[in-house]
């Protein structure tokens, strides 16, 4: 099980690097079929170990392995960059960047003990938890918020297939990244919208 578990962080790991080539303008710039071509290449460069770990693997033993939710979000940035089509409406992203922004700005205070109350041990099985995280999925695709039901099931499912290193749903439902990047982009929303109240959100 630890060799499934070091493949699948590892390879959490490459992804968000390789994914993190989209952030540069001039890679954007490249045809996609280019864009391809390079994300494979860096791919590889980050999974040959430089001494004795590989770049990804620093970037794992630096951060943990990565949450399912950043594994969605990450593999929906590359489809669209590599197809030139988006999987899902923006308004569903903009929900799940909320969600992950105010859950990440409650959860991480708390779990650090700036609290009476740490929400971590509920991810240790907690009935109570699992009943809440079935209700907000449903919750979600009844409004159609399609991409938060998914994200909520996927982790579940990976959790029960011990998918990461970790035993507590929190660690596959959220982490640290992800949750800076969504507190970035809904803050940064929230800048366009003061700035430009009349504008249109073409990103």
């Amino acid at each position: 099980m630890t060799r499934f578990t070091d493949i699948t962080g590892l390879a959490g790991a490459t992804l968000a690097i390789t994914a993190s080539l989209l952030l540069a303008p001039p890679v954007r710039r490249l045809k996609r079929i280019h864009i391809g071509l390079l994300m494979s290449v860096i791919a590889i460069i980050v999974a040959i170990p430089i001494g004795t770990l590989s770049p990804a693997a620093y970037l794992r033993s630096g951060f943990g392995d990565l949450s399912i939710t950043t594994h969605v979000l990450l593999g929906m940035a590359i489809f669209t960059v590599l197809s030139g089509r988006r999987p899902v409406e923006e308004r569903q992203k903009n929900a799940i960047h909320g969600m992950i922004a105010v859950t990440g700005l409650v959860f991480y205070p708390l779990a650090l003990g700036f609290g009476p109350f740490d929400p971590y041990r509920l991810g240790y099985g907690s009935p109570w938890f699992l009943t809440g995280l079935l209700m907000l999925a449903l919750g979600a695709w009844a409004v159609r918020f399609h991409l938060i039901s998914i994200c909520i099931a996927l982790a579940v499912l990976a959790h029960a297939m011990a998918w990461n290193e970790s035993t507590n749903l929190w660690d596959y439902l959220l982490d640290p990244l992800v949750s800076i990047y969504a507190v970035v982009v809904v803050l940064a929303g929230m800048l366009r919208t003061i700035t430009h109240p009349g504008g249109r959100n073409v990103s």
